[in-house]
């Protein structure tokens, strides 16, 4: 009696087991059932580079939150389907996008946000003789940082002693099909037309980001920004090839390259007609007489 109890136990494990695993297998997965005992496929999406604190929502219903240890965050499980997703930080400009979530892939919602007032270290024309800080009045001095960084907003060739463009521009009009020789950082190149600014891609198409695919299309020209102000000058924003900097009208703004029918620009300085230049991988604007050093 025993011995028939314990074989009737252990094809009841069996069974279980039998039963279970295929479920097992299928939540690793990602697979989820429906009310109706129906498998469906589920997706993720992969939150990067939202700031350390920053909430994260799907369709208005808060996520998770980012920490100094998950910057990046996997959100598992999704049924495929269309998501807003929002990322928001006190102190922050929010960022949004409208993504697709497919059947056993992970979308990449790539964050970018600057903080809502940019820190900018002014560079003084004059600094006190006596100790060298700024000053306004008293016995002053040229400032000669001030000095070497004027000269390179003076002449597009290198005048100080440094690394002065993070970019370079190369002539690729010929032999590329652009208009315009564009600004390349990598394999991404960047010019401006009249009041617009586009993108391309230049290199091998699976090497390319995905906001440059269409399908496994790769060659797309993106229309990054229709500027209603005159357009003065763009570049990559240092350590972001996919972030363009732009001086246009009484602004200096930040804005991402990619597809994304909720992009803003966001804004970093506002005067009377700026401009920036690139030294030494920083960034220094300056406004009539006023050269400040963008902290970023």
């Amino acid at each position: 009696m025993i011995v028939i109890k314990k074989k009737l136990r252990l094809i009841i494990f069996f069974l279980i087991f039998i039963i279970i695993s295929p479920i097992v297998v299928l939540y690793a997965k990602g697979d989820i059932f429906t009310n109706g005992w129906n498998i469906l496929e589920t997706g993720g999406m992969y939150v990067t580079e939202a700031p350390v604190g920053s909430n994260i929502f799907l369709n208005s219903k808060s996520q998770t939150s980012t920490s100094f240890f998950s910057r990046d965050i996997l959100i598992k499980n999704l049924r495929p389907g269309t998501y807003h997703v929002l990322v928001q930080k006190d102190g922050y400009n929010a960022w949004s996008n409208t993504l697709m979530v497919k059947n056993n892939l992970v979308v990449a919602a790539d964050v970018f946000m600057l903080p809502t007032h940019v820190i900018l270290e002014e560079i003084p024309k004059y600094i006190s003789q006596s100790d060298g800080t700024a000053t306004t009045t008293g016995a002053k001095i040229k400032n000669q940082d001030y000095v070497d960084i004027l000269a390179v907003f003076s002449t597009s060739s290198p005048a100080v002693s440094k690394k002065i463009f993070s970019t370079s521009t190369i002539d690729f009009k010929d032999n590329l099909g652009t208009k315009i020789s564009p600004i390349m950082d990598g394999k991404i190149g960047l010019w401006q037309d009249g009041s617009a600014i586009f993108a391309k891609w230049f290199g091998d198409d699976d090497q390319a980001p995905t906001y440059f695919c269409n399908g496994s299309d790769c060659s797309e020209t993106i229309t990054v920004y229709h500027s209603l102000a005159p357009i003065r000058k763009i570049n990559f924003l240092p350590d972001y090839n996919s972030v363009v900097l732009v001086a246009s009208g009484d602004e200096i703004f930040a804005i991402q390259i990619e597809n994304n029918p909720d992009k803003v620009p966001q804004l970093i300085y506002k005067g009377t007609n700026p401009t920036f230049q690139m030294i030494g991988g920083d960034v220094y604007i300056k406004d009539n007489t006023y050269i400040a050093h963008v902290q970023l």
